[in-house]
């Protein structure tokens, strides 16, 4: 049964996804428009989910669960919507590599890939909207003025990582949010 998805060798895709409405995937730069659009849809979608009722309700769970189910907020209906709110917009990020690799493997799901993300929302800024956009956008960054520099790339790479750790413990949105609210 998993050999016809492709088992441990992954599966390749035989076309990318159809968007309709005229939209050939078939360029890459149509598809990393389209990428682009999607990302600020979805930053928009998740603002606008954070400042509605029930973004309200799931920042008082997060707070206090006792007090939120007490004040009537039903938490067992409340987080399984947020469960399948954020397995959503995974399964809509994870699309993107598929249509643009023709090609899913289960190296995707490999705990280094896990590490990686985490490591970008730290240096963004854990608890921020944008603090894995901004973190992803700095890794990378680093990684390839670092890489022109030195084969040693990871090494100081780790070292800068270090530095953001320690003298940034909020991530990079939390210095700007901290200058902000200054």
């Amino acid at each position: 049964a998993l050999k016809d998805y492709g088992g441990e060798d992954g599966l390749t895709l035989a076309e990318r996804s159809r968007v309709g409405l005229g939209v050939d995937l078939k360029s890459d730069m149509t598809l990393y428009y389209i990428a682009l659009l999607v990302l600020l849809l979805a930053l928009f979608l998740l603002v606008r989910l954070a400042r509605s009722r029930f973004g309200y309700a799931l920042q008082a769970i997060k707070l206090n669960e006792t007090r939120a189910e007490a004040i009537g907020f039903p938490t067992y209906l409340l987080k399984p919507a947020c469960f399948v709110t954020g397995c959503a917009f995974a399964g809509l990020a994870g699309a993107r590599p598929a249509n643009l690799n023709n090609f899913v493997s289960p190296n995707l799901m490999h705990w280094t890939q896990s590490g990686m993300f985490m490591v970008m929302v730290i240096v963004g800024g854990v608890g921020y909207l944008y603090g894995g956009l901004l973190g992803a956008a700095v890794l990378l960054l680093l990684e390839e003025v670092l890489s022109e520099y030195t084969q040693h790339w990871q090494l100081a790479l780790g070292i800068a990582l270090l530095g953001i750790v320690l003298f940034a413990p909020r991530g990079l949105a939390g210095i700007w949010s901290r200058k902000a609210s200054a």
